[in-house]
């Protein structure tokens, strides 16, 4: 295929979060141009470098798809674990060194991105759950709070990891005739194709929080199809999501709920987790008005970075 010019492609919006990373480039009228997702692009202390070279592979088989050049001039890239300082410069340095995606680069929390896409400018709080989990507000000033999104040692409760890290937990106890795991065991061997406990064990011993993570849907799917050990876990979930969004609802008026919108990964529409934790925020937050999936969080920030030239 014949490239076009970098000219084509006036920005990029890249949405990089624990398991996905998606990047789109529009032209000059924000329309959408071409799109790729690549694997998780989040960052960690001290592995920038690594983050930027998903981003970068990413965004250049959007572009490869569309037939068009990089760098383009401007990208926006909202990353998950870039909410602090340190983080976010080492990123933003690390994609503009060498100049390969764009000209211009800025780089924003993956929540913050979340809330643009949500509320525009407007008020109201995002309840995002992944591979983990956060709450970000914005109130009317366009002051900006968040609650949770301290990563799994120290909290993501609710989220992919500590869904999967539980379910874990349950089949080892019931292992041990401690509690039941209801139908977790056999399904997690079948997803990750074990064939013992020991399998198990081994699998455990090396696992990274993406890949424990993952497992998260299989609890999901077991809660969806009537697991009582499963859907204890969603129901656990779900309380310590709209912990999150309880936490932050002081930052409003009393009289004026905010609207919650949900995102992420284990949010969408027809999930378990989904329909326990809108019951949950009925009972905690009532009033508010509940939205459901947040628009593309990519092509909002591709837009945002179009706007911003």
């Amino acid at each position: 295929m014949t490239e076009r010019t970098d000219e084509t492609a006036r920005a990029i919006g890249i949405d990089a979060g624990g398991s996905r990373t998606t990047a789109v480039l529009v032209g000059a009228d924000g329309a959408e141009l071409g799109r790729a997702q690549g694997s998780g692009g989040a960052v960690r202390p001290g592995e920038a470098a690594r983050a930027a070279a998903t981003i970068l592979a990413t965004a250049r088989r959007a572009a490869g798809a569309a037939g068009i050049a990089l760098p383009a001039p401007r990208a926006l890239v909202g990353a998950a674990g870039t909410g602090r300082e340190r983080e976010r410069e080492q990123l933003t340095a690390a994609l503009r060194e060498p100049e390969l995606l764009a000209h211009e680069v800025r780089v924003m929390g993956d929540v913050e991105l979340l809330l643009h896409a949500a509320f525009a400018s407007g008020p109201g709080i995002v309840l995002a759950a992944g591979t983990g989990s956060a709450a970000y507000a914005r109130t009317a000033d366009g002051a900006v709070r968040g609650a949770g999104g301290h990563g799994w040692q120290l909290g993501d409760a609710g989220g992919g990891y500590w869904l999967g890290r539980r379910a874990l937990a349950l089949i080892s106890l019931a292992r041990d005739g401690i509690g039941d795991a209801g139908t977790l065991a056999d399904r997690v061997l079948g997803i990750l194709a074990l064939s013992s406990w020991d399998d198990l064990v081994r699998w455990a011993t090396r696992a990274d929080p993406p890949q424990v993570a993952a497992l998260a849907r299989e609890v999901l799917q077991a809660a969806g199809d009537g697991d009582s050990a499963a859907r204890m876990l969603v129901r656990d979930a779900a309380a310590q999501l709209a912990a999150l969004a309880v936490a932050l609802r002081g930052h409003f008026p009393a009289s004026v709920p905010p609207p919650v919108a949900l995102a992420g990964g284990l949010l969408g529409a027809g999930s378990a987790l989904r329909t326990a934790l809108a019951e949950r925020l009925g009972e905690l937050l009532p009033g508010a008005e509940l939205r459901g999936d947040v628009p593309d969080p990519a092509l909002t920030a591709a837009r945002l970075a179009l706007a911003a030239g």
